[in-house]
C-alpha cells in the first residue's frame, strides 16, 4: 500500500536528521518529508470520504452490486452453457459477439466443462466393457505395478524371527494412443440449434471411438492400441463342445477362475453364443437372465460383443474386469476443419487412451476347437 511506503521513506529520512554530516541537504529533507505528510493526509481523507459513502448505501443495494459484478465475470466461464455456446459457435465458423471471441481467447479455447462432462457420460457409461473396467484419468505417462510372484502370508509365534517375502513386483506402463474419429457433415449444420449441434457432434464422436475402445479392451493387439484381455491370457486346452455348449462346461468355465476374482467376474462372448446356445439350454432357465439391457448367467453380468469370435472360433471369456486397467489421457480434443472440394464441414475427433491387464490370472479364456 502507498501510506506503507510514504511511512517506510519518512524513517529513512528522519534517520538521516538523526546523523547528520557536511554534505546533508537539510532543506531538501524536510521539504520531502512535509511532500510526504500531506500525500498521507489527501489519502487518509480519501479512504474515510469513502466509508462514509459505504456506510450510507443500503446493504442490499452493495449485495446487488457485487453479485452483478460476479455474474458478468463468471458469465463465460468454462463450466457455463455461454461458453460452451461460444465454443461451438467458433467450431462451426459461425458469427460470435466480441464478449464471446473475448472468452475463448481468455480460456485458450479449451472445451467447455459441460462438454467434457458429456463426453464421459457417452464414452465410459454406455461401454459394455469400458464401463466395467478400472478407469483413470491421468494426463501424462502412467506406470502401474504388478506383482509377478507373490510369496504367501505365513503364521508364526509372536515375537520369532521374520522371514523376508519373495515377492516380485513388475510394472504396466500405459502410453497414450490415438483413438481418431473423422465425422463429415454438411454446411447446413449451421441451421441447427447450438445444443442440437454439440449434442450431435459429441454422440457421434464418441460413439465410433467407445466401440473402437471398447473392442480393444478384448482384442486389442497392444500396437497403437490397447492390448486386449484375449493377447494377455492364452486360451483353455479344455475346448468348448464342437456342436453346442452344455452346463457342464460353462460350470467348468466358472470353477477355472481363483475365488478371489469370482465375486465381480463377469462373461464375454458373443450374442450367437449367448442368444442361440446359452439361452437354448433348457436346463439353464432357472440361472439365465435376459431382461432388456440386463443379461446375466448364474448371476453374474453377460456382456455380448461380436469379437468374442476369435479366428472363426467362439470364444467364452470369465472374469473380474476392474483388474483391466485404462488410464484415457484425454477424454476428447474435437478440430474443425472444411474440405477442399465440398462445402461439407468434418470435426476430427481425438481421444488419448491406453490400457492392459494387469493381473492375468483375473479372467480365463475357452474357445471352440
Amino acid at each position: 500500500m502507498r501510506i506503507d511506503e510514504i511511512t517506510e521513506r519518512r524513517n529513512e529520512l528522519r534517520s538521516q536528521l538523526d546523523n547528520v554530516t557536511p554534505e546533508t541537504d537539510l532543506d531538501a529533507i524536510e521539504e520531502e518529508i512535509r511532500s510526504l505528510d500531506a500525500e498521507e493526509a489527501e489519502i487518509r481523507k480519501a479512504a474515510a470520504e469513502a466509508e462514509e459513502t459505504r456506510k450510507n448505501v443500503a446493504p442490499e443495494v452493495v449485495a446487488e452490486i457485487t453479485n452483478h459484478e460476479k455474474e458478468n465475470r463468471n458469465m463465460f466461464g468454462i463450466e457455463t452453457v455461454e461458453y460452451r455456446n461460444a465454443w461451438v459457435k467458433n467450431l462451426i465458423k459461425r458469427e460470435m459477439s466480441a464478449e464471446e471471441r473475448s472468452a475463448l481467447s481468455s480460456a485458450g479455447a479449451v472445451i467447455p466443462t459441460m462438454t467434457v462432462n458429456a463426453v464421459w457420460d457417452r464414452l465410459v457409461k454406455p461401454a459394455e466393457l469400458l464401463g466395467k473396467v478400472d478407469v483413470s484419468q491421468f494426463p501424462s505417462y502412467v506406470r502401474f505395478p504388478r506383482a509377478t510372484s507373490v510369496g504367501d502370508a505365513t503364521a508364526q509365534a509372536v515375537g520369532g524371527t521374520v522371514t523376508e517375502s519373495s515377492d516380485t513386483i513388475g510394472y504396466v506402463d500405459l502410453t497414450p494412443n490415438e483413438y481418431i474419429k473423422l465425422l463429415t457433415v454438411g454446411a447446413d449444420i449451421d441451421h441447427m440449434a447450438i445444443d442440437a449441434i454439440h449434442d450431435w457432434i459429441v454422440d457421434n464422436l464418441t460413439r465410433s471411438i467407445r466401440w473402437a475402445i471398447n473392442k480393444d479392451i478384448l482384442v486389442g493387439t497392444g500396437s497403437n492400441a490397447l492390448k486386449g484381455i484375449s493377447a494377455s491370457v492364452n486360451a483353455s486346452a479344455t475346448a468348448l463342445t464342437p456342436d453346442a455348449i452344455t452346463k457342464a462346461d460353462l460350470l467348468g468355465i466358472m470353477a477355472a477362475l481363483g475365488s478371489q476374482y469370482q465375486d465381480e467376474a463377469i462373461w464375454v462372448m458373443s450374442p450367437e453364443m449367448f442368444y442361440t446356445e446359452v439361452m437354448g439350454l433348457t436346463t439353464l432357465n432357472d440361472y439365465v437372465v435376459n431382461n432388456g439391457f440386463e443379461k446375466k448367467l448364474f448371476g453374474h453380468d453377460v456382456v455380448l460383443m461380436s469379437e468374442a469370435v476369435i479366428s472363426s472360433c467362439e470364444t467364452i471369456f470369465y472374469g473380474d474386469p476392474k483388474a483391466y486397467k485404462v488410464n484415457i489421457f484425454k477424454a476428447l480434443d474435437v478440430k474443425q476443419f472444411e474440405t477442399a472440394t465440398t462445402t461439407n464441414l468434418q470435426f476430427r475427433g481425438v481421444t488419448m487412451v491406453d490400457g492392459e491387464l494387469l493381473d492375468t490370472s483375473a479372467f480365463v479364456r475357452f474357445a471352440r476347437t
